[in-house]
């Protein structure tokens, strides 16, 4: 087995910057193991394993746009500093059926956003030690992302940032109503000391509050 596809199997996520690979020529190898479908590029400078029953030459697999969003974040810092935010962390949660144009990664350094062939990579800088943040896994590892109640506060606080409609929004937090402790919205509420927005927040859902 390759080095690089051994090393990719055992790391904790499956995507990882080519300047990682400890081979003679990068390269030349990683071009190699694409072109046999055995890693995908997922962004500049950084590749994911495809999964062993996918592989071979022509592969038509390909990881989902928040996988190799976190991905690319934990390959540039480490897993535990890093976590989907806002409309990824709603998918992330099942909380939004359709594909979405971007991902959102909170990272401990800000980092210009990062093109990939599924959508950009929206990097915001955030200290996860201060979210409400659960673990998830994705197509290509398990990492964290930030918790439905802190999530729905976010969606509901930073946007129209977030650059997604209301009517997205709107559906998303529908959708996340039904995962919410209330109690852990106050305290997030309470730890930021954003009263307005946990306001907003109960106005926006109505009867769904429980």
């Amino acid at each position: 087995m390759s080095r690089v596809l051994d090393s990719l199997a055992r790391a904790d996520f499956r995507v990882a910057a080519a300047s990682d690979f400890d081979v003679r020529h990068p390269k030349s190898e990683l071009r190699r193991l694409t072109d046999a479908g055995a890693l995908v590029r997922v962004a500049r400078g950084f590749y994911a394993l495809v999964p062993e029953g996918q592989r071979g030459v022509g592969t038509s697999w390909r990881p989902s746009l928040e996988g190799a969003a976190l991905g690319v974040a934990v390959a540039m810092f480490e897993i535990g500093s890093v976590a989907l935010v806002g409309p990824s962390a709603a998918r992330a949660h099942g909380c939004y059926p359709r594909a979405l144009g971007g991902a959102f990664v909170a990272v401990p350094r800000q980092r210009a956003r990062r093109e990939t062939p599924y959508g950009p990579i929206h990097f915001s800088m955030r200290d996860t030690k201060k979210l409400d943040t659960v673990r998830i896994s994705t197509d290509l590892g398990d990492g964290w992302a930030t918790s439905p109640e802190q999530t729905a506060f976010d969606l509901v606080r930073n946007w129209p940032v977030w650059p997604i409609s209301e009517s997205t929004c709107t559906e998303m937090l529908n959708l996340l109503a039904a995962r919410i402790d209330w109690s852990l919205v106050d305290e997030v509420a309470a730890r930021t000391r954003s009263v307005d927005t946990l306001h907003e927040l109960r106005t926006r859902l109505g009867d769904r509050v429980r």
